[in-house]
């Protein structure tokens, strides 16, 4: 899960990777993918890079059929920000469980930027022991490293929707570490996360429904 050695600086920065930073996590290799074709740019990565709230997003429903594991694996292959979103949204959209270890590991890494809230959102969808605890191991690092805004909030938010829905407390084991955090985050506070998050996952499960009834 790392970039083209042959990329430049500037190709980077236009893939997300706009900060450089070590972690501890031992991140698999991703299996090689083809670069994506025109087709699969449009049908895909322009209607949902930007979010499952655009319209465009709605407008995949009657080509969903076509997003099969092999797409959202091509998708999250690609070294950009707005083709590993696309994909993780599909993987989230069309409840595939089975991406978890790869979604993980790209949350983990972090090698681009905006394509994290995707993450937390499928893996928040998945709801399973692995997927939760990608979650949770997000958190036990990244609300430590104070100078690395990523996804800290989506990551907490998601974590605190689950508890609401399944009915635990785990975001309480981050809560010390949240509050350090917060002190480098003037004005970001978890109410505001959660309903965000909410609504993303609201948007979710409306396509879902769509998607069905089609």
């Amino acid at each position: 899960m790392t970039a083209d050695s042959s990329l430049t600086a500037l190709q980077r920065h236009v893939a997300g990777a706009t900060v450089s930073h070590d972690h501890p996590f031992p991140v698999p290799p991703q299996p090689p993918q083809e670069p994506l074709t025109p087709d699969l740019r449009d049908a895909w990565v322009r209607p949902l890079y930007m979010g499952l709230h655009l319209p465009q997003a709605a407008a995949c429903v009657a080509r969903l059929a076509q997003a099969d594991d092999a797409v959202i694996a091509r998708l999250l292959g690609q070294f950009d920000w707005r083709s590993r979103k696309a994909g993780a949204s599909l993987a989230a959209w069309m409840q595939r469980p089975h991406f978890t270890a790869q979604l993980g590991g790209l949350l983990l890494a972090s090698e681009v930027c905006y394509a994290g809230s995707a993450y937390c959102l499928a893996l928040a969808a998945f709801d399973t022991p692995d997927s939760r605890d990608y979650l949770h191991r997000y958190l036990a690092y990244y609300l430590r490293q104070p100078k690395l805004h990523f996804e800290q909030a989506q990551a907490m938010a998601a974590i605190a929707w689950l508890d609401g829905r399944n009915g635990r407390d785990e975001a309480a084991r981050h809560a010390p570490a949240w509050r350090a955090f917060l002190a480098s985050r003037p004005g970001l506070t978890l109410d505001a996360s959660l309903a965000a998050f909410a609504a993303d996952m609201d948007r979710l499960r409306a396509l879902q429904a769509l998607a069905r009834a089609g």
